[in-house]
């Protein structure tokens, strides 16, 4: 196994693939900035009031899915560069989180589907 994602990850755009709704979907690492959120929500609804977007844009928050046992794994391995010891907590964080990401996955769908806004940011603290 690797940690593919480094610290040079953060803040880009990485496509995962296209959902069942034919949406195109991506992450983007921030770590804890506070600004990364609003800078995207706010360059979204600059294109769609420039009609250059057309499409709704969801923004939800994945990191209250993230048990501390990941933080640790991640921080070791990407951030203290010891891979033999945060690549297994990474792994036993990820297979904890599995199942909220799922929720997660599911309630942000729900709230897209009923919500009319082009521009819409998840923060989902029930996760947690």
């Amino acid at each position: 196994m690797s940690n593919k994602l480094t610290k040079h990850d953060l803040g880009k755009l990485i496509f995962h693939g296209i959902d069942e709704d034919n949406n195109p979907v991506y992450t983007i690492g921030r770590r804890n900035s506070k600004y990364v959120v609003p800078a995207i929500q706010e360059f979204a609804a600059l294109l769609q009031e420039r009609n250059q977007l057309s499409e709704k844009v969801i923004i939800s928050n994945t990191s209250p899915t993230v048990p501390f046992v990941m933080s640790v794994g991640g921080f070791l391995a990407r951030g203290l560069n010891i891979n033999f010891l945060g690549e297994p907590l990474l792994v036993a964080g990820a297979k904890q989180c599995c199942e909220k990401i799922d929720r997660l996955v599911e309630e942000t769908k729900k709230m897209s589907h009923s919500m009319t806004a082009k521009v819409i940011v998840l923060e989902n603290k029930k996760f947690h």
